[in-house]
């Protein structure tokens, strides 16, 4: 990374950074170029590993390219205000690769749906396996990942 003033080094700091993000963003690979979507997520630490969870649809391109090949690269960013009198903004992101599994057991896609249903702050609703039937869930476990923030 070039600018290490910049560099977030903390695992548990970008978590926090993760935990305040609203989206993450998933390239996949394509023929040509690489096709990237935002998506609604849940996230987990576990066993000193970094889990990223998100739904899609059953059928669709991003299901096709995943089966063609799991590899993917992530991007989750908070941006703050424009710092006036630069050409920068504050922020803070997380950026890093990792490889997709399609979760097929109906307690691990419901336990899924909780944790995205937890980072946007739900408390009540539980998703019911009548949602799992009709939802494609995938885990993404995370092999790099890295930080970096101006919040100055």
């Amino acid at each position: 990374m070039r600018r290490k003033d910049r560099e977030i080094t903390d695992f548990d700091e970008i978590c926090s950074v993760i935990g305040r993000s609203k989206v993450i963003r998933i390239a996949f690979f394509d023929e040509k170029y690489p096709y990237i979507l935002p998506f609604n997520f849940g996230y987990e630490k576990r066993d000193g590993r970094l889990y990223f969870y998100i739904h899609t649809a059953l059928q669709g391109k991003k299901n096709e390219l995943i089966a063609r090949n799991p590899c993917t690269a992530f991007e989750l960013d908070n941006c703050g205000e424009y710092v006036q009198g630069s050409i920068t903004s504050n922020y803070e992101s997380a950026v890093g690769n990792g490889i997709m599994t399609e979760l097929t057991d109906t307690d691990e896609k419901l336990y899924a749906l909780s944790l995205i249903l937890k980072q946007y702050g739900e408390k009540e609703y539980k998703a019911d396996s009548s949602c799992t039937a009709r939802t494609r869930v995938y885990r993404l476990e995370v092999n790099e990942i890295s930080g970096k923030a101006n919040r100055k």
